[in-house]
């Protein structure tokens, strides 16, 4: 496969990548500890100068609005710019340097629930087929589906905040052998994507993130995403 071209991240934008990773994080464990999970979790304020970041939680129980609002419109991260690769889910996530797990969380999470692409640049909203097809190979349901907006950005925020353990994600050079299955999409003019199940046309050595996600079975699975393909989950 041809090698990614994308120009890397720099150093403020992968730090606000990782920043970002950490505050999901923070409010994935918060999510966790109250009432068992059941309550919602409290919104948080960021306060952060050059030196430092905190986060400070504003009200105990205000539940955090979702990412996936009323208006949304969903962007399609498989027919931006940059892409490198046949049937890729988006513009790869690392160029020439290799991220590390926070800031590449940060890379998926904003294409799972938008926001600016780079410090001060255009912001894009959500990836609803990305996510369609991360909960495929997570729950086996079917990639092409076409959710109602309360499933979506209910889907969304369970993946972020609860399913997905962020904190025991890692990024990692891995070759997948010829006949591993995966998934492509594949760009439609003014719709969704079509997400194709295929299956690895010969061995690929390619920088993966390994996300222990909990499925609706309550098992957790280790879903495993190509970074060069703009986190296209090989299974």
């Amino acid at each position: 496969m041809e090698p990614s071209r994308a120009r890397p991240l720099s150093r403020a934008e992968a730090f606000l990548a990782a920043l970002l990773a950490y505050l999901i994080l923070l409010i994935s464990l918060a999510g966790t500890r109250l009432a068992g999970g059941s309550d919602p979790v409290p919104r948080l304020r960021v306060v952060a100068d050059s030196r430092s970041a905190a986060v400070e939680p504003i009200g105990r129980f205000v539940a955090a609005p979702s990412c996936v609002g009323p208006n949304t419109a969903p962007y399609v991260y498989a027919a931006a710019p940059g892409i490198t690769e046949s049937l890729a889910f988006g513009p790869p996530v690392e160029g020439a340097q290799a991220l590390s797990a926070a800031a590449v969380n940060g890379v998926l999470i904003q294409r799972l629930c938008g926001g600016p692409v780079t410090p001060g640049g255009p912001v894009r909203a959500p990836d609803r087929r990305l996510f369609a097809a991360i909960d495929a190979a997570v729950n086996g349901t079917d990639p092409n589906r076409r959710p109602s907006r309360a499933e979506w950005a209910a889907g969304v925020d369970r993946l972020v905040t609860r399913d997905g353990q962020f904190v025991n994600s890692r990024v990692e050079t891995r070759t997948v052998r010829a006949g591993a299955g995966t998934y492509g999409m594949r760009p439609r003019p003014g719709a969704d994507p079509t997400v194709v199940l295929t299956r690895m046309a010969h061995d690929d050595t390619s920088r993966y993130l390994l996300l222990p996600v909990r499925n609706r079975a309550g098992q957790v699975v280790t879903l495993t995403l190509r970074l060069r393909c703009g986190f296209q989950p090989v299974f």
